[in-house]
């Protein structure tokens, strides 16, 4: 048999490098598209100002973002330990989103949440030392033992476990929103993903059937710069997330993640817009993962120079900073609530090291609902 011979490209199509893109401006798109815009990106605003917000609220975002440290701080010790069966997942520099975004919820929303969001699990009501008792197979664990990382929930805190493959997440929660529309109810889905996940299929089918069925969801995207290994200009040619909103015909906020007031504002603002029958919204909360994927990679793919950037934007710091400039807050009372805030982890490790591991008789219950 002959073999073909694969001919020359033609100099008209040879491939040349693709030029560098710029989105394109608004005079420049169609009338359907910028009817359909709807893109806000308060991402690079100097932080608001805080006069006229109740203190108190104030506050209780404080504790938030600062318990949610003092607990991420007590896990890295953990690992390093030998306390933990694995790996952990840190959610360093994702504090205020996790924070920020439980804040702008109901205790009956339902909340699909990543394995970074401790902050936000903390804030609904899980103890500390159940998530310790999770990565250290404890019985005392929300799975009671039969999972040794990071796939902790509580239906009865209307939260749904993380899954490993993410955004599994957002289907799920799409469904949970169908579910509260058909019913009648007062309630709001809340679904996180990050921006690697963006480039699943799963992704686009949530957001599609969402948009089209107008649902009670927001689809939060925490861009944190790398997933795993890949980073961002290897992940997507759009120039933001938040804008991948105009293709479904919904809002897309980005913000800055490191800001726990601006976070609680967008996701304030999807949260209310959803509740209100205005349907879906994506926000995009960018930061940075300081750490690797897990606890076990040394992330030595990363550019130092950009953790080193980033490594000024603290959000527990930055949101510290601001308390106390405003007098909402003295130096004082805020080490106390770091004072307070490591001896609460401590206490939390304790319980958990000295729970008991699951026992195995009852292996099969909670299989399935009764």
């Amino acid at each position: 048999m002959a073999t073909r011979k694969r001919t020359s490209t033609p100099p008209s199509q040879e491939a040349t490098p693709s030029p560098t893109l710029a989105p394109p401006v608004a005079k420049d798109l169609a009338p359907e598209v910028l009817a359909a815009l709807d893109i806000s990106d308060i991402s690079g605003n100097p932080p608001e100002s805080l006069e006229g917000r109740d203190p108190e609220f104030l506050k209780k975002l404080y504790e938030g973002v600062v318990r949610a440290r003092a607990f991420e701080d007590r896990m890295h010790s953990m690992y390093r330990a030998g306390d933990l069966l694995g790996s952990y997942y840190s959610g360093n520099w994702h504090e205020a989103i996790s924070v920020g975004t439980m804040a702008a919820m109901t205790p009956e929303d339902y909340f699909a949440p990543l394995h970074r969001d401790v902050g936000a699990h903390l804030m609904r009501g899980m103890p500390p030392e159940q998530i310790m008792g999770s990565f250290m197979g404890k019985a005392i664990a929300p799975t009671g033992g039969r999972d040794g990382t990071l796939h902790y929930g509580r239906l009865d805190l209307n939260t749904y476990n993380p899954p490993s493959h993410i955004p599994a997440n957002y289907p799920v929660a799409t469904g949970m929103a169908f579910a509260a529309k058909y019913r009648g109810e007062d309630r709001v889905a809340v679904a996180i993903c990050g921006d690697g996940s963006t480039s699943r299929a799963d992704f686009h089918e949530a957001v599609n059937i969402a948009a089209v069925m107008q649902l009670p969801i927001v689809f939060q995207v925490q861009n944190n710069q790398v997933a795993m290994g890949t980073k961002l200009s290897m992940q997507t040619r759009s120039s933001s997330f938040a804008i991948k909103a105009v293709a479904y015909g919904i809002p897309g906020i980005k913000c800055d993640g490191t800001d726990v007031v601006a976070v609680y504002d967008s996701m304030k603002e999807a949260v209310d817009r959803a509740r209100a029958g205005g349907g879906p919204t994506i926000v995009e909360a960018v930061t940075m993962r300081m750490h690797g994927h897990a606890e076990h990679d040394s992330a030595d793919y990363v550019d130092p120079a950009l953790k080193e950037e980033w490594g000024k934007r603290d959000p527990v710091e930055l949101y510290e900073k601001r308390l106390i400039e405003a007098k909402v807050i003295t130096e004082e009372e805020a080490a106390e609530t770091r004072e307070d805030a490591r001896k609460w982890a401590i206490a939390a490790r304790k319980i958990a090291l000295s729970a008991p591991m699951p026992d195995p008789s009852n292996i099969e219950e909670g299989v399935y609902a009764d």
